[in-house]
């Protein structure tokens, strides 16, 4: 009897058609892409095909791609609407792309228009492309391309470093914040071009048209000042505390190299007028040794420690010198930290703007080797 009512309970609690006529009337939008040509914004709206995954009823792309064109955002949002069957359903928006095309006041346009739109929760990541848009690639995996991207952006972030995780609540506030410029992560396609079909890429092992996502872009005065290359974006990641996992190449002989796995990384940056002082203490496991160095001898590594960090040193400190020179973007915070912890100073430098290309930078970093692999510690012997 206690069966039956469960059984009759459940019945009338997971049916109705209220529910499902109202499932049936929104499309889900996954990410949507906000581009700015002949002064008009350009929008496309990804909205996920619910029938596609199921080969057995029907074939067909994985998602669905509306397009629309407006002076303003909404007006171009509203045409995204008016070309689609149901009503679009931007509460689970994954992915907001936007163009290097978006400067001026454009940007403070896009950051008002969501942060005023109660449908949309602003926790989704955004990314700024290059080139031609990636946001209707079927990628293989995960047919989803705004799934995939954010799957691939965060493998990035957790094995390599170079690039950022960055939401629209991160957005609005380094734009509400005049102490720091904007850094948005940077994606491009690559392979074929728009105009190709792209749906091979689930059809075949090697697949032909993809995107990579490295580097950063910088705003300043409300534009693309520049984009960070790879290296320049690993060492911003190291001086803001935003490396989890990395690896770092040592040549330690001509042409020879050891491979760190670095495990934790931890900064920490001090201002003293114009001195900036960043101390880096990094620990990390050798992963690939091609040198002859014995890593049983506590006294070779001891040294190979000292050395990687005067290597890392100089890699940092070169990096963050070409940006600063290149172009005059405090993206670092510092004048950030003087504002928080010296304000007499920052009332002095706060309309300065050469006072990052006078300051000292000075970096030390400290490195602990915690596994050495020892297994293998003599194999190159042979070779001295």
């Amino acid at each position: 009897m206690k069966k039956i009512i469960v059984i009759l309970l459940s019945t009338l609690l997971l049916t109705g058609c209220y529910d499902y006529k109202e499932l049936n009337t929104i499309a889900i939008v996954s990410a949507t892409s906000i581009d700015y040509i002949n002064d008009e914004y350009i929008i496309n709206a990804q909205v996920i095909n619910p029938q596609a995954p199921d080969k057995t009823v029907v074939i067909g792309s994985p998602f669905i791609i509306y397009e629309g064109k407006g002076k303003t955002i909404q007006e171009a949002y509203r045409k995204v609407t008016a070309s689609s069957s149901r009503f679009l359903y931007q509460n689970h928006l994954q992915l907001l792309l936007i163009t290097d095309k978006i400067k001026d006041n454009k940007l403070k346009e896009l950051i008002d228009f969501f942060a005023r739109n109660p449908s949309v929760r602003t926790e989704f990541y955004v990314m700024l492309y290059k080139g031609d848009n990636p946001i209707d690639i079927i990628t293989p995996i995960n047919e989803i391309s705004a799934m995939s991207i954010i799957e691939t952006s965060e493998t990035n972030i957790k094995f390599l470093g170079e690039t950022l995780e960055v939401t629209f609540n991160d957005l609005i506030n380094s734009y509400l914040n005049p102490n720091k410029e904007i850094i948005i992560p940077t994606i491009k396609q690559i392979g074929k071009s728009k105009d190709e079909d792209k749906t091979e890429n689930t059809e075949q092992s090697k697949i032909k048209t993809n995107y990579e996502i490295k580097g950063l872009a910088i705003y300043k005065d409300n534009k693309v000042a520049g984009f960070l290359n790879e290296e320049e974006t690993l060492a911003y990641n190291y001086i803001s505390n935003n490396i989890t996992n990395t690896i770092y190449t040592y040549e330690c002989e001509k042409e020879k190299y050891i491979t760190i796995e670095i495990t934790k990384s931890k900064a920490e940056t001090k201002i003293k007028n114009e001195n900036v002082n960043i101390n880096i203490k990094i620990k990390g496991n050798i992963n690939e040794n091609n040198c002859n160095i014995e890593m049983t001898n506590n006294k070779e590594i001891k040294n190979l420690e000292k050395n990687i960090s005067k290597d890392i040193n100089n890699f940092i400190k070169k990096n963050i010198n070409n940006i600063i020179k290149e172009y005059n973007s405090d993206i670092f915070g510092f004048k950030d930290i003087v504002y928080k912890n010296d304000y007499n100073y920052y009332k002095k430098i706060i309309n300065n703007k050469e006072w990052l290309k006078n300051i000292n930078i000075n970096i030390n970093t400290d490195t602990t080797i915690l596994a050495e692999g020892s297994i293998f510690g003599g194999l190159n012997e042979k070779n001295k």
